[in-house]
């Protein structure tokens, strides 16, 4: 591939084959295509698993696994491009190959002649949540998606662009295959590894521990020292990054703490007197607020070290225990089910510091069995770590390819 004149309406990345073609022309998606929709089905009808009767597959507006909702024994389409109509992914586009049903949540695009493939999916799928309504319910209904205007290149161009991105597709499953596999791992081993309600010992126990007797199943109070951060005033938080930077609910995501300039804040004045509230590496940090609270659980690595705790975070660190093995149980499902279950708040999601301390988990005899389980689910921890970030590298690349082989038109609604 190599770059061509950016004035006139060709991408910047060509193949060279079609160096010499013709400009790609501007049309309306409803005169390339039949601008239809899917019907209503009961999903008490769709099993989950491709089957002799149900070999068709469902599509609807979930986010996994591209909107496969199940599989059921008609089909409505073929080898069409669906969108979402309703809801929070109002205007998700996807190319669907083969026979498939679809629910009214999905809108269907259907061309005989070939224009229905993923490179042109792809190309709606970079305009079309421009197009969304978010007066009440998001919507993307028909008639709008039927005016919008995309570039169309001739037929050979768009399947060798098909081509090229259904191979990127492609490797970009088999990676996103690989961390459910590596997720679902480590599922299993902390399955085997704690005792299960009402049990004492795990399922699994390594070999050099199995003679040392029951676990103690209770409150991690006395084994943890936990604090909440420092309220501060809003004039007090700065976008100048010279300050110290401030850590707060907002930063602490699911096993990672996250930064951008829209999220990050800092304080400029002297921290002299806030020396208790610096967080150090390896400490646990919970967002106490929020929807997702239970989820947002965090350690803080050396480059986060020395942020200012905010109000409305806890902070731990271990007392006779390790601070890993404190994690990993921070991190499970368990306290997660735990926070579900203690938070009876009608207005924002939350958990008190007593709450937390009231979160009971299984200890061992001795400290070093609990060092082992830390080191074995944190190796796995590792490869997920690595193999998110594979994931995330391809998906860029993705991004970067689509913007370099796709013209960009002003697009008004």
């Amino acid at each position: 591939m190599s770059k061509n004149n950016e004035n006139k309406l060709v991408p910047k990345l060509r193949f060279p084959e079609f160096q010499n073609e013709d400009d790609w022309r501007v049309d309306e998606v409803g005169n390339v295509f039949e601008v239809t929709r899917g019907y209503v089905l009961s999903m008490n009808l769709v099993s989950e698993e491709q089957t002799e009767s149900n070999p068709y597959p469902v599509y609807s507006s979930q986010t996994k696994n591209k909107g496969l909702a199940g599989y059921y024994k008609d089909f409505l389409y073929e080898d069409a491009i669906t969108w979402t109509t309703d809801g929070a992914n109002a205007g998700d586009v996807n190319f669907r190959l083969g026979k498939f049903y679809c629910t009214n949540v999905c809108g269907v695009l259907v061309n005989s002649n070939g224009f229905a493939n993923p490179c042109i999916a792809a190309l709606i799928n970079s305009v079309s949540r421009k197009h969304v309504s978010y007066i009440g319910n998001p919507k993307l209904m028909n008639g709008v998606m039927s005016k919008i205007k995309i570039p169309f290149p001739k037929i050979k161009e768009q399947q060798k662009i098909a081509a090229c991105l259904s191979s990127l597709d492609e490797v970009i499953t088999a990676e996103s295959q690989k961390l459910d596999i590596l997720k679902d791992h480590k599922k299993g081993l902390l399955q085997n590894l704690f005792p299960q309600e009402g049990e004492t010992v795990p399922k699994f126990r390594f070999k050099e521990f199995e003679d040392n007797g029951e676990w103690e199943i209770k409150s991690v109070e006395n084994n943890i020292d936990l604090i909440s951060g420092i309220a501060l005033k809003s004039e007090e938080l700065s976008d100048d990054n010279s300050g110290t930077p401030i850590l707060r609910g907002i930063n602490i995501t699911e096993g990672e703490v996250r930064h951008s300039d829209e999220m990050d804040k800092f304080y400029l004045g002297a921290v002299e007197a806030f020396e208790k509230y610096l967080v150090e590496e390896n400490d646990i940090v919970i967002a106490m607020d929020g929807s997702k609270v239970g989820k947002n659980v965090a350690m803080i690595s050396s480059k986060d070290a020395g942020a200012i705790l905010i109000q409305r975070v806890a902070r731990i660190r271990a007392i006779n225990s390790d601070i890993k093995y404190l994690y990993q149980q921070f991190l499970s499902t368990n306290f997660r089910n735990y926070v579900d279950v203690v938070n009876t708040s009608s207005g924002i999601p939350h958990i008190s510091a007593k709450q937390i301390r009231d979160f009971e988990i299984g200890f061992p005899p001795k400290i070093e069995e609990q060092q082992k389980i830390a080191e074995t689910l944190s190796s796995v921890d590792d490869l997920i770590l690595a193999q998110n970030q594979k994931l995330e590298a391809l998906q860029r690349h993705k991004k970067g390819l689509l913007q370099g082989l796709f013209p960009s038109i002003n697009n008004e609604e």
